[in-house]
């Protein structure tokens, strides 16, 4: 005998092809029913609105919504959508891929919380999903365990994670369409997971309204119950709004490092100042929980995050690696490579060979050039032509150092009045002007200071060997 929960099952083909076989479950506005291929026996799931609907345009539009949403989208952690159309008494109908699993909050019912790692697999699942709506302007607004369906995978041991009913999904686009079916100041949604802007009513719910509601999912399975609740919807939804957020390690001591910053931010009240996508909060929370994603598995362009020894995440944009690259870095400086920097050593040396090179050159030249004077100094013999210029000539001083080495030719040296004379005036005007002209004569033998106190037969004293000459030969001299 046919009841409530076990109604006879209708003989008339839907779509001329899908023959039906049970009742899987029934909603507030419709029923879903197993299916069967007629032809190829492919088993399908088949959603209906419930007559007492049928003629709600609300109730249709959001049937037709939940059709094309999941239609439009491509992703595997999406449920398939294969038909949609009217039966013969004007019920709308969708035909959808059949899954064979549970809602996850079945398993949480059973299981009463789960793990780091089991909770991160699953949210990044959802992620994915989410990552492509979003991207296709499609807001969910509805997302709760009993949308998230795991279906196991029997080929890779693991659950599968696809996202269900869209019934008051928004669209974003306009271009698409659809319509969302949604009025200021209405509240579409279940409470308990809410963000506070739809909690509000606003119309401006965006993507980010969506986070909130993945954070509160993931709350509840590492802590095992809800952030917020209430006695009524009313009181429950100015908790949304108002109330202090949980810390969930005080809870639920076992939750991982770092998963109560995480909360924060995926629960902000300011939708600015939450995840600003669902890569960004699935990719925190896998690192969070000791997992590093695939960059390419959230549906877009993100930065890969990169897990130290010490657990802690760090985004692979700072870190370091053992051999610079030429390029940007993360902050904005411009880095050379190891190469470049062994490139300019042979510069370097090269650089101070030849400078050592040019200082040896300078101190060969002043040696010869001081060599050179030294020995027409001593080969000056004394003048002893009557009438010769008794005035010193330039390279007179030179014989006075030479002969500080001899005793009492010292002295003598000393007391010439008309060597320091010369040393000391500045030259006048006339000494300017005949200086040229000494240069270009051939400059006779003249007197020395030596010659012109002592005997003019007596030979100039010449330095020991191995004495230095003394620096001022070269200072006054040249």
């Amino acid at each position: 005998m046919a009841d409530a929960e076990n109604p006879p099952v209708p003989t008339e083909l839907v779509a001329g092809k899908y023959r039906l076989t049970r009742l899987v479950g029934r909603g507030g506005m419709g029923s879903v029913w197993e299916g069967v291929h007629d032809t190829l026996g492919t088993r399908v799931a088949i959603k209906f609105i419930e007559r007492e609907y049928v003629d709600s345009p609300e109730a249709r539009s959001r049937f037709e919504n939940e059709a094309r949403a999941a239609a439009k989208l491509g992703s595997k952690h999406v449920v398939r959508v294969f038909d949609h159309g009217l039966m013969g008494d004007g019920r709308p109908y969708i035909v959808m891929e059949f899954l064979e699993g549970e809602p996850l909050d079945q398993r949480l019912d059973r299981l009463g919380r789960l793990g780091a790692q089991d909770t991160a697999r699953i949210v990044l699942q959802v992620c994915r999903g989410l990552a492509n709506a979003h991207s296709a302007g499609i807001v969910h607004r509805d997302l709760k365990p009993e949308n998230v369906f795991l279906v196991w995978d029997a080929e890779d041991q693991s659950d599968v994670v696809k996202i269900v009913d869209f019934g008051v999904a928004k669209f974003v686009d306009s271009a698409s369409g659809m319509s969302s079916a949604t009025r200021t100041g209405s509240v579409l949604g279940t409470p308990f997971f809410m963000s506070p802007e739809q909690a509000r009513g606003l119309r401006g719910v965006d993507h980010r309204s969506d986070l909130w509601s993945v954070g509160v999912i993931t709350y509840r399975c590492l802590v095992g119950q809800l952030p917020f609740e209430g006695e009524a919807v009313g009181d429950l939804l100015v908790k949304i709004c108002t109330a202090p957020l949980p810390v969930p390690s005080a809870l639920a001591p076992d939750v991982p490092p770092g998963f109560d910053a995480w909360f924060t931010r995926a629960l902000a009240r300011e939708p600015n100042e939450r995840f600003s996508n669902a890569a960004e909060l699935a990719q925190a929370l896998m690192a969070t929980c000791g997992l590093t994603p695939p960059a390419s598995s959230l549906g877009g362009p993100v930065s890969p995050v990169v897990t130290s020894t010490a657990g802690t995440a760090i985004p692979a944009s700072l870190r370091t690696t053992e051999r610079a690259v030429p390029g940007m870095t993360a902050s904005g400086v411009t880095t050379q490579s190891a190469g470049t920097a062994v490139q300019r050593k042979p510069a370097a040396l090269i650089a101070m060979v030849l400078g050592v090179m040019v200082l040896l050159l300078i101190g060969i030249i002043a040696v010869v050039k001081f060599s050179r004077s030294g020995g027409a100094a001593e080969s000056a013999p004394p003048s002893s032509e009557p009438g010769a210029n008794t005035q010193p000539a330039l390279a007179a001083p030179a014989a006075a150092p030479a002969a500080t080495s001899a005793g009492p030719l010292s002295t003598q040296s000393a007391q010439a009045p008309s060597v320091q004379p010369v040393q000391a005036a500045a030259p006048s005007a006339s000494a300017e002007m005949a200086a040229p002209k000494r240069a270009a004569l051939t400059p006779k033998p003249q007197a020395t200071a030596e010659s012109s106190l002592s005997s003019p037969q007596k030979p100039r004293v010449k330095p020991k060997s191995g004495q230095a000459k003394s620096k001022e030969a070269i200072d006054v001299g040249y």
